[in-house]
């Protein structure tokens, strides 16, 4: 249920706005605050930051001059809000920190219980339920006693069922019993109620949904305006499938704009149905959108990280010059009273000095610049590729640990080959890591061991499977059965199903062939294949360190140059051939 979070976060923005409205709904409002109020409240669900940055910043300054403390930390919290639901985590917590510094040089120690209900939000978008319930439980035991307790408490069990309806449906049962009991109005509740709807329909439970869905009607026909629709799709969906109504369910499904959510009842509705296939199929595409998310947002935050660092050294660098500047100017002031003459050639010989220096400290910063980014990219970079294989591990065998018997033959034996496959990736991701880490270390003792050119090409085809069924794999030789060279066979052998491997990833119909001919002394082993290519001007960037031509294709980038590498310490060569333009032809050259 982690994956509602997005939809709970724009709720609470809905209703801590809402709460600004009402708050002070007896008083007299100053036509200032009303305008600045709706100024926030018309960006507050688009993707327009920087206006609604700039909204909520005149709001909280106009609070914060009158005197409104509550109120003026309820608007922070919606700036911090709408970052975590816009996926800047990153930027969210910082914000959250410099609440929790002002509260506590001001003393508001009565708004403190905001910081743990900020970080038990956090780390619910996160997936990380025991910090998240850690911090939403402290945040309710601060709350005890305070005027603000049943509207506050509300939300915060509302978010912990939201959090846990799947995972542990009966604490999310106990959590939205208490969010109903604590609900002062129909808005509340009526989104309280769909949300027990969500839970009940987790659990299969027809009589508690039947229940809370009738309670839930009640007020959408008894109160309309007060009527919250937030969840209205997801109840529909569960209705429509404890009728019977399977075909209604999926149609509803098929038009939710969330994606996570959209697999993850889809997950569901096929359960209930019976159709165990259609389910796993379901869970696996679940798995692959969880993973490219989560991605996703490490790339948002490793971005975010970078920018706020290069801000800082911007700013260290200008308040350096800053203060540079005015030692200057005041030195000027000093030495051109007593000493104008020795002013003028110190200060030109001070400027020389001061020229040479700034060169080198630019030269030390582009490198260092440089440095980080090339860092920022492996990282990056390694973390996926090897992170993404290893969930698929892990989705694919849970799915044949829990529906083992639910599976065809080919669906298992599919399963299986994803599995292999993405252990093969980890393994070639940390050999090629491993072993450019000290090319020169490597064994190339048996260079002359003597190797058959047509057994080895025939082991080669034996050992090599393409994962897709669609494109063929064929071997062809214009050399005699008993031609031999003396290489290293091992070391050969990786460089040429790396070239396969990487020819199987960017194939997706038609066939690779393996050729093995003799020309001009020089043993060459061609894989030619009919995937997308190699852009023109790319030809020989591909072989440099961590070099993707698909930046979301599998692998670190490191394949090629693990060839290059090793074909040029067995005295030969790896090339591209660029006069072949239906795919892609690399020749291996090994020495005859």
């Amino acid at each position: 249920m982690n994956s509602y979070i997005k939809t709970k976060t724009t709720l609470l923005l809905a209703l801590l706005l809402f709460g600004l409205v009402t708050a002070f709904a007896e008083e007299q409002e100053d036509p200032e605050e009303t305008r600045l109020r709706e100024e926030m409240y018309k960006y507050f669900d688009t993707s327009d930051r920087l206006a609604f940055e700039d909204a909520v910043h005149q709001l909280r300054s106009y609070y914060k001059t009158m005197g409104k403390w509550h109120e003026m930390y309820t608007a922070w919290e919606n700036e911090i809000v709408y970052d975590i639901n816009n996926d800047h985590f990153y930027s969210a917590l910082k914000k959250t920190e410099a609440m929790n510094d002002f509260i506590m040089s001001n003393n508001h120690m009565d708004e403190f219980y905001r910081m743990d209900y900020l970080m038990g939000m956090f780390y619910g978008t996160r997936n990380n339920i025991a910090m998240c319930k850690k911090y939403l439980d402290q945040a309710l035991e601060k709350l005890k006693g305070r005027k603000e307790y049943r509207a506050e408490a509300s939300n915060i069990y509302m978010l912990l069922a939201n959090i846990l309806a799947f995972d542990n449906p009966d604490s999310a049962t106990i959590s939205i019993d208490k969010c109903i009991a604590l609900c002062e109005d129909n808005r509340d509740l009526s989104a309280a109620l769909q949300m027990k709807c969500i839970i009940e329909f987790g659990k299969k439970d027809r009589t508690g949904f039947i229940k809370a869905y009738n309670k839930n009607s009640q007020i959408k026909l008894s109160d309309p305006k007060e009527y919250n629709p937030s969840y209205e799709d997801y109840v529909e969906q569960g209705m429509a499938s404890f009728e019977g109504r399977f075909d209604d369910a999926l149609e509803i499904n098929s038009k939710m704009n969330n994606r996570l959510d959209q697999l993850l009842f889809l997950t569901k509705i096929y359960d209930m149905k019976g159709d165990r296939a259609a389910e796993a199929e379901a869970l696996k595409t679940l798995l692959k959108a969880r993973e490219k998310w989560y991605s996703e947002i490490s790339s948002m935050e490793i971005n975010d990280i970078s920018n706020d660092i290069n801000l800082e050294q911007m700013r260290r660098e200008k308040d350096k010059a800053y203060d540079l500047m005015t030692y200057i100017a005041l030195g000027a002031c000093v030495l051109g009273v007593l000493f104008l003459s020795y002013f003028i050639w110190s200060r030109r010989r001070h400027m020389r000095e001061l020229m040479e220096q700034n060169h080198q400290l630019i030269l030390a910063r582009d490198h260092a610049q440089e440095a980080d980014r090339m860092k920022t990219a492996f990282i990056q970079n390694v973390s996926h590729q090897i992170r993404t294989p290893l969930n698929a591990v892990s989705g694919f065998s849970t799915i044949l640990a829990n529906q083992i018997d639910e599976l065809a033959d080919d669906e298992r034996q599919d399963l299986a080959k994803r599995i292999e496959h993405s252990a093969t990736i980890i393994t070639n991701s940390l050999n090629h890591l491993i072993t450019l880490s000290d090319v020169d270390s490597i064994n190339m003792n048996n260079n002359s061991e003597t190797i058959n050119c047509h057994e080895f090409c025939r082991e080669i085809v034996k050992e090599f499977k393409p994962m897709k069924q669609t494109i063929g794999f064929s071997y062809s030789s214009s050399i005699g059965q008993d031609v031999t060279v003396k290489s290293n066979r091992s070391l050969l052998k990786s460089v040429i199903m790396e070239i396969l491997m990487n020819a199987d990833k960017f194939t997706d119909e038609g066939g690779i062939t393996l050729s093995s001919d003799m020309k001009d002394g020089m043993w060459l082993l061609s894989v030619t294949d009919t995937g997308t290519g190699i852009p023109e001007g790319d030809e020989e960037r591909i072989f440099g360190h961590f070099t993707k031509i698909d930046d979301f294709s599998e692998g670190l980038g490191l394949g090629l140059t693990f060839c290059k590498n090793i074909a040029l310490r067995l005295g030969g060569d790896v090339v591209l051939d660029k006069d072949y333009h239906d795919g892609a032809r690399f020749i291996v050259k090994i020495p005859a």
